[in-house]
């Protein structure tokens, strides 16, 4: 058995003071005692992140390395955008993705990224369309000795590689591969934390915002206008102008790629967001973009921007519960 580990007041101070979301402190294994990242950047910029971390060691267990997974937008392409080394008293070195046919102990057959999906999930963020990227030591090391390790996990990481301007909360977990994410009678053999919202400015695609709930969201979040979307008007966030209409619509413009407009702003069957229950307030509209806008075989739509609208179409909501439309931009990836 690992011998427990009590963190310091400086250590508890600075994890309270930086990390908002829950954290799992492993008395019995790896710890992130903090976290020194940037609170904004801009798209493209090579963030430098560290991860301080404490094992303590005792027992005879090992050799285990030790495993780092990053919580980050899917658009982000983490897997070929990111560098980490580490160092310790024990040496210095590198970590690397772990291969998907690299199964976790205690993972019940899914890889490294789906263990810790199922385990955290998107960890405090409101747009499924994050991913956990898994990596390791390239050196292992053993619990015995009953001392404590210290060390640093220094990640380079480029954001933003879809070029969206994003408000998201970073994750990180770490443990090894001896164990996985369990507690036992022993302790905890985890640490996960994740940052306050993370900025990126400074992209030419829409804001995707996955810390702060929205009053529309697009199903998929990714997707081109040959592929069916789910629109959701959730009235529960704020009150809006629409607030208490038995009845919402959708009114929306299309922009095509051969600079037209197509607008479709009608209170009709065709338009009808539906309840998704009596008292939810949340409407939904799933429709095929290239017909919903009738646009022709030559034309592609590459934006669609949106309001929310009563029955009468004399109230409307836009983004942010402003006169300003939503904004939708078509695009695989």
């Amino acid at each position: 058995m690992r011998t427990s580990l009590h963190i310091k007041g400086k250590h508890l101070w600075r994890i309270c003071t930086c990390l908002i979301l829950g954290i799992v402190l492993a008395c019995c294994g790896e710890v992130i005692t903090g976290v020194d990242q940037p609170t904004t950047a801009k798209v493209g910029d090579i963030v430098p992140i560290t991860v301080h971390i404490s094992i303590p060691t005792a027992g005879n267990g090992g050799p285990d390395y030790l495993v780092l997974g990053i919580l980050v937008p899917k658009g982000w392409k983490a897997a070929q955008n990111t560098t980490i080394t580490y160092t310790s008293p024990l040496g210095d070195g590198t970590m690397s993705l772990i291969p998907d046919g690299s199964l976790p102990k205690n993972g019940g057959g899914l890889t490294w990224s789906g263990y810790m999906k199922k385990t955290f999930g998107n960890a405090g963020n409101l747009i499924d369309d994050m991913e956990w990227v898994a990596y390791q030591t390239d050196k292992a090391y053993i619990h015995e000795g009953g001392h404590t390790i210290t060390g640093d996990l220094n990640i380079k990481m480029k954001v933003a590689a879809d070029g969206n301007n994003t408000l998201v909360k970073l994750g990180y977990v770490i443990t090894d591969t001896g164990n996985g994410f369990i507690s036992d009678g022993n302790g905890t053999y985890f640490s996960q934390v994740s940052t306050p919202c993370f900025e990126v400015t400074g992209g030419s695609g829409d804001i995707v915002d996955f810390c702060n709930p929205q009053l529309t969201i697009v199903d998929p979040p990714k997707s081109l206008d040959n592929d069916f979307v789910t629109l959701t008007f959730d009235g529960n966030v704020v009150a809006t102008p629409v607030s208490g209409e038995a009845e919402v619509y959708l009114c929306a413009t299309a922009y095509t790629d051969d600079g037209k407009t197509i607008t479709v702003c009608e209170q009709t069957a065709k338009t009808l967001m539906k309840q998704t229950s009596a008292t939810s307030k949340r409407y939904q509209i799933t429709f095929w973009p290239r017909s919903f806008f009738n646009a022709t075989d030559t034309q592609t739509i590459v934006k669609m921007e949106y309001f929310v609208t009563n029955k009468a179409g004399t109230a409307k909501v836009g983004y942010g519960n402003t006169a300003e439309p939503f904004v939708y931009t078509f695009k695989c990836g």
